[in-house]
């Protein structure tokens, strides 16, 4: 048995690397893409992961497959497409490291994967099971993804979704809307950013963005703040964990990250604050380094700083 198996993408991330400048721009490539990012951070934690997507055929590709084996994310559902190029993203990196997005995706091999390439019984045969608004922008992959709703909500698992919305890769912004909250009740764990929280709700305060998506069926809530921290909102109860701050060199995948930790320490069965504070510690250290995931600490690193935050509390 998986403990996460996630649909989705897996791409090449172009970033501005040591040296580079607007006039002279300069990258170097990482693999990444939301889906990949938090299989990941999850692998490195430990958890026994699985990727089902498609990947184009090609020499980036190829990057993406050592990656994984490296990893030891189980391939099963990773689909080589001799006819698409391996999606691309160009990042640009402003002065506090937040980051802006352009993709070579029109014709990506990630937006081509067919329901009948996704190996649906390994993907049941997980406790958590991860698709993003990634893998909703477009056909046949959104197809893909909902018969995987479809049967894991037949079949009682637990599903999570980051909304993930890249304005440029929908055609509206109503578009987006509808086929996400078509999506949300069979999604047991809902993240998003705080302004992808009230766009899908079309509330107008996190509280009520909150309700809303509850309302659909969501059991668990969690909305990024940026600096402020994570909203979370559950039957439990609702309010604001605080984020870890470090000087943020670069933010790519942090939000990944997060999810892919927060979902270790759910699945070790620690409260929720616990796992927020856990996963924002994890993710917050990420953004050290350039690139989504070379800064990532290890689990022992975490662990001190969760102690030591827990002791000032006391004391």
């Amino acid at each position: 048995m998986y403990d996460l198996c996630a649909i989705g993408d897996a791409l090449i991330d172009f970033i501005p690397a040591a040296g580079s400048s607007r006039e002279k721009p300069v990258y170097q490539c990482n693999v990444g893409g939301t889906v990949c990012n938090l299989l990941v951070a999850a692998s490195r934690l430990g958890m026994h992961t699985m990727f089902a997507g498609k990947v184009g055929d090609d020499c980036m590709g190829d990057l993406i497959w050592r990656e994984m084996e490296r990893l030891s994310i189980d391939r099963s559902g990773y689909v080589k497409d001799p006819e698409h190029f391996t999606t691309q993203s160009f990042v640009t990196l402003g002065e506090n490291g937040e980051r802006s997005f352009s993709f070579s995706r029109r014709y990506g091999a990630d937006i081509f994967l067919r329901p009948e390439e996704v190996p649906m019984e390994k993907m049941m045969d997980a406790r958590f099971i991860h698709f993003s608004g990634m893998s909703m922008t477009d056909e046949p992959i959104r197809s893909a993804t909902f018969e995987v709703l479809k049967e894991a909500g037949k079949r009682g698992r637990v599903v999570t979704v980051d909304v993930n919305y890249r304005e440029r890769l929908w055609k509206s912004a109503q578009e987006m809307i509808v086929v996400m909250n078509a999506a949300l009740p069979f999604v047991t764990l809902y993240k998003s950013s705080d302004e992808e929280a009230l766009l899908v709700s079309g509330e107008k305060t996190l509280e009520a963005a909150a309700e809303k998506i509850r309302a659909l069926g969501c059991r668990f809530v969690l909305i990024s703040c940026g600096e402020r921290g994570c909203y979370y909102s559950y039957r439990g109860g609702k309010g604001m964990v605080p984020s870890y701050l470090v000087e943020a060199v670069d933010t790519t995948g942090a939000g990944d990250n997060y999810h892919g930790a927060f979902l270790y320490a759910y699945g070790r069965g620690w409260e929720l604050e616990r796992c927020m504070e856990f996963a924002g510690i994890f993710a917050s250290l990420t953004c050290r380094e350039c690139g989504g995931r070379k800064g990532e600490p290890s689990l022992e690193e975490v662990m001190d700083i969760l102690k030591e935050r827990k002791e000032k509390q006391w004391s």
